[in-house]
Parts: structure tokens; C-alpha cells; sequence
């Protein structure tokens, strides 16, 4: 069983929401799989909005200084509080602040993500990322 490492990135940042022109936040980190370079995610959210939801931009694949966008896959996910427990979605590129990132690589259609081999592990670590930046877990709670 493989065991993931999340680094937090240095902080999050305050920046317009582009749907509503009012404040939202974003914080990003990376994803280690047993020791090595797994994964880069974003997360953005925004108190404005009357859901409380945290978008994901969640991309995999290598990341060796002689890699680009074209070695990676990005998926796109939205987490919120449904009955007291987490629930993620994913989402088309389309709703996601980050559809197409040099950095993140192409974002899967919703349907290509759901199809693809990864998304269970996807799943898990954005788990993950939500238990290790409380911030995120403090915005989702009622």
C-alpha cells in the first residue's frame, strides 16, 4: 500500500473571485507517494459564496525538471459538507478556476475522470489534503 506525504504550500492567498468580483482564497501543496514527487494540487474557496465549496485542481504524473504540462493529468473536484461528512464530485474543466495550467497540465472531462484508473487514489488524497489543511476543513463545516 502506497503512503502519501502532503506539504502545504507557504500560504494562501486572497485574490477576486472571477463569478462574483468579491473576495475568495487560495492555497495549493504538494503530494509525495512513498518519498517521491506525486502531485500538485490547487484549492480555492470564497466566503461570499452562499455554498460552501472548495474547488480542486489535482494533477499527477512526473515532475522531473525535464517534464511538462503534456506529462501530467489533472482532475477537477469540488468538496463540500453534505449530512456531516465530506463529499467530493468531480467537475468539468469548466467550473474550475485552473482548466488548463502550464503548470497542471490538460484537466480531464468530468467524464474521462471518472473513467480513469487514478480517480480512487485521486479520492484519497484529496482526503487527505483536507485533514492536513485545516483551514479547508474550518471553511466546510455548517
Amino acid at each position: 500500500m502506497a503512503t502519501y506525504d502532503i506539504e502545504i504550500g507557504e500560504a494562501e492567498i486572497s485574490k477576486i473571485c472571477k463569478c462574483c468580483g468579491r473576495p475568495s482564497s487560495t492555497g495549493h501543496g504538494f503530494v509525495y507517494k512513498d518519498g517521491d514527487s506525486y502531485a500538485v494540487y490547487y484549492a480555492g474557496w470564497s466566503d461570499a459564496h452562499i455554498d460552501k465549496v472548495v474547488t480542486f485542481a489535482l494533477a499527477i504524473g512526473e515532475w522531473d525538471d525535464h517534464s511538462s504540462k503534456d506529462d501530467r493529468v489533472c482532475f477537477s473536484i469540488e468538496a463540500s459538507m453534505a449530512r456531516e461528512k465530506i463529499k467530493l464530485d468531480v467537475i468539468e474543466p469548466g467550473k474550475s478556476p485552473w482548466p488548463d495550467s502550464d503548470l497542471l497540465g490538460k484537466m480531464l472531462s468530468r467524464q474521462n475522470a471518472l473513467s480513469h484508473p487514478a480517480l480512487g487514489e485521486i479520492l484519497t488524497i484529496i482526503g487527505l489534503v483536507l485533514k492536513e489543511q485545516d483551514t479547508l476543513v474550518e471553511f466546510l463545516r455548517p
